[in-house]
């Protein structure tokens, strides 16, 4: 039997790249993040209590839902899932051995190839859609539900907001420069099927996401684009954020980073899970919030 999401939740790593590298970014978005890893932790913080039995029936109902094929959490962690494990392997990166610019921290001081900008921006548009098709099977709406989504994004808090921050800063501001959100249009517009089927993820997406062919699939997450820009745009904008924030904001968690902006968001693609890893944590939130809800 797969775990539930709440076991998920409990094997979460403490402290790892992964970790540092959320913990880093966190320091530039109000409220922060807290690496949750305690299962009956997030319960007491939803419910208000810390009632032994209370805790154990919110628990019970929350695996009850998890485990249930109907309900939708278990393929929102799949999405997220999905789009990590093509991270890793976007554009067919190099990892190339003892070279001196890198993070200090790792022993295994690496510089990694980006992938063209291009790929780059339909790779960001996928963890879009990721995000869109996660919020839609969490809250059991249809998949193409564009507003309903454009509209919570301003309710983020907590790990999902710093998963956004992420994802504006990791695969926005450090790869594609401070006009990040500006280029993204044309980028998408040049893009064609061939980019989207190098993606890892997409093969894995694919059945979750409304249309038949390529081109549908492409239009949808440029429609999923389009709502996230309108709130990533204000986002920026609020706290001011550039590319060199977030490289000072890493380097408070990771130590010094010599080598060029690009190469850092292809280095945290290859090396960090910070989209399952917060996916996990917001799905479980979710989750629990509606087994309290319901006990």
């Amino acid at each position: 039997m797969s775990r539930t999401v709440l076991e998920r939740l409990e094997r979460l790593p403490r402290r790892d790249l992964t970790v540092l590298s959320l913990k880093g970014i966190s320091t530039l978005v109000p409220g922060g993040w807290s690496n949750l890893t305690s299962a009956d932790t997030l319960i007491c913080e939803v419910i208000g209590s810390d009632d032994p039995e209370l805790v154990r029936q919110v628990r019970a109902r929350a695996d009850q839902l998890s485990r249930a094929r109907h309900e939708g959490y278990e393929r929102a962690l799949s999405l997220y899932d999905a789009v990590n494990r093509s991270q890793h392997a976007t554009g067919g990166l190099r990892v190339l051995a003892n070279v001196t610019a890198g993070v200090p921290l790792l022993k295994r001081i690496a510089s990694v190839t980006p992938p063209g900008d291009t790929l780059q921006a339909v790779d960001l548009s996928l963890k879009v859609g990721a995000e869109l098709l996660a919020f839609t099977q969490v809250n059991g709406l249809p998949g193409d539900s564009f507003a309903d989504f454009g509209a919570a994004l301003a309710d983020y808090a907590g790990e999902a907001r710093v998963r956004m921050a992420a994802l504006v800063c990791f695969d926005g501001l450090l790869p594609l420069g401070d006009q990040a959100l500006s280029r993204l249009d044309g980028l998408l517009g040049a893009a064609g099927s061939g980019d989207l089927r190098k993606l890892p993820a997409y093969g894995r997406m694919a059945a979750l996401i409304p249309g038949r062919s390529d081109s549908d699939h492409m239009n949808f997450l440029r429609r999923g684009v389009d709502q996230w820009l309108g709130w990533a745009g204000g986002f920026v904008s609020q706290l001011g954020l550039t590319g060199q924030k977030a490289v000072q904001a890493l380097e408070s968690t990771l130590g010094p980073w010599q080598g060029r902006m690009d190469q850092l968001a292809a280095f945290l693609d290859a090396f960090t899970d910070t989209y399952a890893h917060t996916g996990v944590q917001a799905v479980a939130r979710r989750l629990v919030e509606r087994a309290a809800a319901e006990i």
